[in-house]
Order: C-alpha cells, then sequence, then structure tokens
C-alpha cells in the first residue's frame, strides 16, 4: 500500500522575488528533504493563484511596496512512499 504527500512551494514575487528566488534551487531542496525522509517524488505541478480575490490583493500588495515584492506562484510536489 502507497502513502501520498502533497507539498507546496511557494516563490516570491516582484523585483526582490525576480532577483533571489531560485524556482530550482526551491524544488531540489525540497525534493532533497523529502527524499531524506523516504518520500519519492513521483509528480511535479506549477501552481499559480485562480483565486480572484488572491490576484487582487497580490497585485494591491505589488503596488503598495511600490513593485519589490508580492507572494508568487509556486510548485505543488507529489510525494509517495510504501505505508509502514
Amino acid at each position: 500500500m502507497k502513502k501520498n504527500r502533497i507539498i507546496r512551494i511557494s516563490l516570491m514575487g516582484g523585483l526582490i522575488g525576480a532577483l533571489t528566488t531560485n524556482p530550482r534551487r526551491a524544488l531540489e531542496e525540497a525534493i532533497d528533504k523529502g527524499n531524506s525522509e523516504g518520500w519519492s517524488a513521483i509528480h511535479i505541478e506549477p501552481h499559480s493563484t485562480t483565486n480572484l480575490f488572491v490576484w487582487v490583493m497580490q497585485l494591491l500588495v505589488l503596488v503598495l511596496t511600490l513593485g519589490l515584492w508580492t507572494w508568487g506562484g509556486g510548485y505543488l510536489v507529489l510525494f509517495e512512499r510504501d505505508a509502514a
């Protein structure tokens, strides 16, 4: 029998996020951590906001910070391992 777990990797948006966020490194670190706990990554899906309220809030934060920062999309990673 298999057991599954989903994690969300959040990335920053705005100018700060564009300069400091490395999506590949964020994925590698999350997958390495999962592997060390006995999980295997079986699927990676890009995650973006589809909720209108959240999208408006992201835009508002981006405007209030003069384009410097907002929270952004990210990835959903599906892990699995054998159930003990």
